[in-house]
């Protein structure tokens, strides 16, 4: 009797109503007459298994912020993560990724969970937990697992945080089957939050990416449908916390292009928001544009960003949009309108970023505030970098009309800012 490299290949097509002995018994059976193979297999297996990658790193940020409101909070925390990819085993791939985020000190600061309300809100609360565990092969990840799309504007891991943002999810990316082309396809069914909630969805994800160079020209072209479902959850679950319900649910599409232009630079976005499933979300439009130009050592950019009125980004790294100080991390009730200038530049192996917004409501046009950002960042060697970073926002006068309990916190003058190092193994 000949040997077959893989039998389950033929043996398929008669799993479906198959006893579980029956199914021990055939793979006794393979065992026993190919045994050479099996051991083969398995010995391949546990080489991949034993040939793998281990990376390590630690995070340590002391983050300051005072709202005016509250007291003054300080978070002195250390972020950890241990990570084991395997070798390959025919075309598959495990990844597992550890982390621990230790704070330092009395935690004097409001971490969203630790019920310290008193003090200013710096969301890194203390955890240690399984960040990122999943299988991949041939384009497909199934598992937990980061997923960022396009600039993470509407989807991200929240890299900022000390705790990553991360969805249990199946995905599916392809590179090869149209040039140039890149299609991501995602169905996730849990939000892993930055605070440590589990959010039950159901969300289908379509992303096809373009790119081209041609010259001096670029392009990037990108489409994108997003649909967020929110399960139902009861009101003893933790979750509950986090407002979100099946009324929350919302669909986006949308478009994102950019690129250059010799040394110029452009980015245009648009996408619609709507109802999805048992949501009553209420239609509502996005857009941005931004223009740049490349002087060498230092980059230009001027950005106007919209968000009309109910449109709302949830699965977005939301940091690095609106300015650092966190004041938008939800839409005002009569919508946004960002308009800011940014200067980057590399000087003896440092990276300077300046940052002016200037915000006021998209539907009438009431000045909010105003907001200067700055940081510096220098890579010491290849496993150690450090940052300084800070954000001053002032509320303009104008905003006091503004009567919405949601758009208190825009009335408050905020002050953040933040000294880390990074050591990667």
């Amino acid at each position: 009797m000949g040997c077959i490299r893989n039998p389950t290949s033929k043996l398929l097509p008669k799993f479906r109503g198959i006893e579980m002995k029956k199914l021990l018994v055939t793979a006794i059976g393979l065992a026993t007459v190919c045994p050479s193979l099996v051991l083969a297999d398995a010995q391949e297996l546990m080489t991949a298994i034993n040939s793998g990658k281990a990376n390590m790193d630690v995070r340590l940020r002391t983050e300051w912020a005072d709202y005016t409101t509250t007291k003054e909070a300080v978070a002195t925390t250390i972020r950890s993560t241990l990570a084991y990819k395997t070798a390959d085993y025919q075309g598959f791939t495990g990844f597992i990724q550890f982390e621990d985020i230790t704070n330092f000190g009395k935690e004097d600061y409001n971490s969203s969970i630790n019920g310290k309300a008193t003090y200013g809100v710096i969301a890194d609360p203390s955890l240690t937990q399984v960040n990122q565990a999943f299988i991949e092969a041939y384009g497909v990840k199934v598992g937990r697992q980061k997923i960022v799309l396009d600039n993470a504007r509407f989807v991200g891991d929240v890299g900022w945080r000390q705790n990553d943002q991360t969805f249990d999810a199946i995905t599916y990316t392809n590179k090869v089957l149209v040039p140039s082309t890149v299609f991501t396809v995602a169905y996730v069914n849990k939000v892993n939050n930055i605070v440590g909630k589990i959010i039950p969805v159901t969300a289908p994800m379509l992303n096809v990416r373009y790119s081209k160079v041609a010259g001096d020209f670029g392009i990037n072209a990108t489409a994108f449908y997003y649909g967020i479902e929110y399960d139902a959850v009861s009101a003893t679950n933790g979750n509950a916390a986090q407002n979100v319900s099946p009324a929350s649910s919302f669909q986006d599409l949308g478009t994102k292009i950019d690129g250059s232009f010799k040394d110029f630079l452009y980015e245009v976005s648009f996408a619609k928001q709507s109802d999805y499933a048992d949501g009553t979300t209420p239609d509502a439009d996005y857009m941005d544009l931004q223009l740049g130009y490349n002087l060498g050592p230092v980059t230009i950019k001027l950005q106007q960003e919209v968000l009309e009125k109910g449109f709302k980004t949830p699965l977005a790294t939301l940091h690095a949009f609106n300015g650092w100080a966190d004041k938008f991390l939800t839409t005002p009730t009569k919508g946004l309108e960002d308009t800011n200038l940014k200067v980057l530049a590399k000087y003896a192996g440092y990276n300077f970023v300046l940052a002016g917004h200037s915000f006021k409501t998209d539907t009438d046009g009431v000045a909010l505030g105003t907001e200067l950002d700055f940081s510096v960042a220098k890579n010491i060697n290849k496993n150690l970098s450090v940052l300084l970073k800070g954000a001053v926002y002032e509320a303009d006068t104008d905003a006091k009309v503004l009567t919405a309990p949601t758009d208190a916190a825009l009335k408050a003058d905020t002050k953040k800012g933040w000294v880390q190092a990074v050591y990667k193994f």
